[in-house]
């Protein structure tokens, strides 16, 4: 297997290296005959050949529609001995600061390791132009850092795509002339998994990766020119470019002749070639092919690089401009439960989400938004989560369980299959969710499930062991917390709270022994969260490749009846309850976060809990973003409660949400209705996180939001439009007279009204437009439900009819609708969202 993993890369770099030699000729970008690109480093020989590809990972040459060539490449783990010495870095940036100034901040000594005050001050040189300069070891390989504008409003770079510069082979007491641009944090969000995965990357697919850029660590490329002679300066060209389509890749272009670029992650492309020095300034662009090598989309003009030392290194490193500055896009919302097709029983399953991308693909939206979709019990309420893990056992399919067992172990489940088809018939006519009857019915079928292919055989299972053997850092706290909390409840009148249980946390060990005697109910709730698994990467991963992002929901707490709280009460202020003031005071019932202890070990729970739901979600949404700011804490058995912390509110925001930021790479949006403090905004602006606007709850005028926004038209915690229409009748005439021309204003209201609506949200200036379903059905009236009533989720503060919502129309039957598939299509496309170029 070796061999041939050597073999394929030896052949891969051979057919890089000719196929390069027929796309550059030596006068590449400045008609000098001098300027040639470097070449990938090629030994003599076939084992020397071996030794230098055999540190690879076939990840860093990934792809191929461009080449190495030009590009040095040595793997870290290659080198003899690590490098010795400094090197000069002069910086210079254009950026119009009034009354401020510019530094360069980030985690190494050469940038102040962290701080703005110690950091490298950069000083006006005329007109927008700064300049500065620091000295960073060589050994320190790659150096991040940042821009920070400091001013009467401080402006930060983006965090999603950190900065660096790679100063690996470079001579001890050369000069690097650093040529940057600031990075905005707007396009930035770009670079999350919800469009490099998902929206642009359609799934990372083999058959598009073979045409993008070739994939390579950042840490592996070398400054060293290979060929370079007496007056020649190494020119290397960073490139910021994270909206680009599947099967697509970047290049530097001069007239006609093209360098390749390697992709280093996160919408960062690198390309490198050897310039003289008399041919400087030089013109030049970047072009982005497609798979047939056609021009996909060009920058409308050229640049110029330029010099102003005698350094022989020149970093540039910039953005793309597109000729269409901004991506927007537009998502659905529907809770999982309340998704209706053929297949599932009486409440919406994971699986049923693949319906939902068939369907979002064909209408023109890229992402399907849910509610939280943890385990919660017997409670109904998506928000009072028993674990921040474990995934609800409401939303598994068992017909699809027992089609698994009869596939890969020949076990006869026809009685099992039917038992699930004769549920699907029972439960799926039901307009609403019937939980506790649904919940028990599952239940009683996975067991019939378990019985039937026996213990032996499930034990047998090695995928599934193996599965286990990788989560049992939640998996067996959360097992042993499901089998103890059934005995509490036989005994204990306080079962609902777990730290008055008989048994604590430290001794899940012995719960979860195979030699013991509770491991049958243990190994029965890992059979069901390894299916949960399957079935929700299953429909992930379908909805990457039709180009359609999901996005999660994170609470803001966890019950004190949780997993998290048994097993981590450290990191919980169990003497209080989250609320919210007024009168009468709001108390939610579960504790606060401890951020103090959480921070001793770098927000360990926090980066569990979001690299596990990276298997799945794409972004997620969290929920009461302000308590990451500060929280209302209220004595748990008394009121008065009070903001915790008082002040120090940016802060504490920027701590706390950094360190769930650098945990995943997925899109996050916050949600900052409600009483919002003036220091939330610009750190969600910061850090590329895009706030909430509901748009009867502003001015309504959807064409002045933010960039970074996510622009609904209501939210499961509101009345859908149609309903709010003739609940609200000063709203309905306010926007009616606003926004329609006024006049008499119809009830209704008439599907033109919610086509308006809508068409509002499309061409708002907002980043992502993404409304519930049911306002999407009302734009055509044959498509509306019965009685807009029956259309609500939730209703804060009451437990009637919450939660038990389904949609009336099942997705196989939307995604026939043709007409009004395209009718919402061409809105959106009128509207330009969706369009990557």
């Amino acid at each position: 297997m070796q061999a041939s993993i050597k073999l394929s890369l030896l052949c891969s770099l051979l057919l890089l290296s000719t196929a390069s030699c027929s796309l550059l000729s030596p006068s590449t970008l400045a008609g000098d005959h001098r300027l040639k690109p470097l070449q990938v480093p090629r030994l003599s020989n076939l084992p020397q050949l071996e030794s230098h590809l055999a540190p690879l990972s076939l990840n860093r040459l990934r792809g191929g529609g461009a080449s190495l060539d030009g590009l040095p490449v040595e793997p870290v783990d290659g080198l003899a001995a690590p490098p010795s010495g400094k090197v000069t870095l002069k910086f210079q940036i254009n950026y119009k600061v009034d009354g401020g100034s510019i530094v360069a901040v980030g985690p190494a000594n050469a940038f102040g390791n962290g701080d703005k005050h110690k950091a490298p001050k950069f000083g006006k040189k005329g007109g927008e132009r700064w300049e500065g300069q620091t000295s960073v070891p060589v050994s320190e390989g790659v150096a991040k850092y940042q821009y920070i504008i400091l001013a009467n409003t401080h402006r930060y770079e983006a965090r999603i795509a950190e900065r660096s510069i790679n100063v690996r082979g470079l001579p001890e007491g050369e000069t690097v002339e650093v040529h940057d641009a600031f990075r905005s944090p707007k396009p930035a969000t770009l670079a999350t998994s919800c469009f490099q995965r998902a929206v642009f990357g359609k799934g990372l697919q083999d058959s598009f990766m073979d045409t993008e850029n070739p994939v390579v660590n950042h840490d592996d490329i070398t400054w060293t020119p290979k060929n370079a002679e007496s007056g020649d300066v190494t020119v290397r060209f960073t490139l910021f470019c994270p909206r680009k389509d599947a099967g697509h890749s970047v290049w530097v272009e001069k007239g006609g002749k093209r360098l390749p670029m390697a992709h280093i992650g996160r919408g960062i492309y690198i390309g490198q070639t050897v310039v003289a020095k008399s041919a400087i300034p030089f013109e030049y662009k970047y072009t982005i092919l497609d798979a047939s090598g056609g021009v996909a989309n060009s920058e409308g003009g050229n640049r110029k690089a330029h010099m102003d030392t005698d350094a022989k290194f020149l970093l540039i490193d910039e953005a793309y401009n597109y000729p269409n500055p901004t991506f927007k896009g537009a998502g659905m919302a529907i809770p999982v439960s309340g998704i209706k097709t053929r297949e599932c029983t009486g409440i919406g399953e994971f699986l049923d989400l693949k319906l939902v991308a068939d369907w979002c693909s064909k209408s023109g939206l890229q992402l399907i938004q849910i509610l939280p979709i943890n385990d919660s019990g017997e409670d109904p309420s998506p928000y009072s989560a028993s674990s921040s893990f474990a995934l609800h056992p409401i939303y598994v399919r068992p017909k699809a369980v027992a089609e698994y067992y009869s596939s890969k172990m020949g076990t006869d489940m026809k009685g099992a299959l039917g038992w699930a088809q004769s549920l699907i018939d029972k439960l799926n006519g039901n307009w609403k969710i019937d939980y506790g009857k649904i919940l028990d019915e599952k239940r009683k079928l996975m067991d019939s499930i378990y019985d039937t292919v026996s213990r032996q055989k499930i034990e047998g299972d090695k995928e599934m062991m193996e599965w286990v053997g990788k989560n049992k850092g939640w998996l067996e706290a959360y097992a042993a917390f499901k089998v103890q909390l059934n005995k509490e409840r036989g005994f204990n009148n306080q079962w609902f709270d777990c730290t008055k249980w008989s048994k604590r946390a430290s001794e899940a060990g012995a719960i979860v022994s195979p030699s013991g005697s509770d491991y049958d109910q243990v190994l029965r709730v890992y059979f069901t969260q390894y299916h949960l698994h399957l079935q929700l990467l299953e429909a992930s991963k379908y909805a990457e490749l039709k180009g359609v992002a999901i996005k999660g929901d994170l609470p803001i707490g966890v019950t004190r009846c949780s997993q998290d709280v048994w097993a981590e009460p450290g990191l919980f202020k169990l003497d209080r309850n989250a609320g919210a003031p007024g009168n009468p005071e709001q108390n939610w019932g579960f504790p606060p976060y401890n951020w103090d202890n959480m921070h001793r070990d770098g927000c360990s729970w926090w980066r569990r809990r979001l690299e596990h739901m990276e298997q799945y979600f794409h972004a997620y949404r969290i929920d009461h973003v302000l308590g990451f700011f500060r929280m209302w804490e209220i004595p748990q058995h008394g009121g008065g409660g009070q903001y915790v912390p008082g002040g120090g509110l940016r802060e504490n925001g920027l701590k706390n949400l950094r360190a769930i930021q650098t945990a995943s790479n997925m899109m996050i949006c916050g949600e900052d209705l409600g009483n919002v403090p003036p220091e939330v905004g610009p750190v969600l602006l910061e850090l590329g996180i895009l706030g909430l606007k509901i748009q009867r709850w502003c001015n309504g005028k959807t064409w002045e939001y933010g960039y970074l926004t996510v622009a609904a038209s209501s939210c499961h915690d509101c009345s859908p439009c149609r309903l709010w229409w003739n609940e609200d009748w000063g709203g309905a005439e306010n926007f009616f007279n606003s926004f329609c021309g006024g006049g008499q204003t119809p009830g209704g209201p008439p599907d033109f009204i919610s086509q308006k609506i809508i068409k509002m949200h499309a061409e708002s200036s907002a980043m992502w437009t993404i409304n519930p379903i049911q306002d999407y059905l009302d734009m055509w009236n044959s498509l509306r439900s019965a009685n807009a009533k029956n259309d609500m989720i939730n209703v804060p503060g009451s437990t009637d009819g919450c939660w038990i919502w389904r949609c009336h129309k099942r997705m196989e039957d939307l995604i026939n609708e043709d007409k009004y598939n395209d009718f919402l299509k061409k809105t959106l496309r009128d509207a330009k969202r969706g369009v990557t170029y």
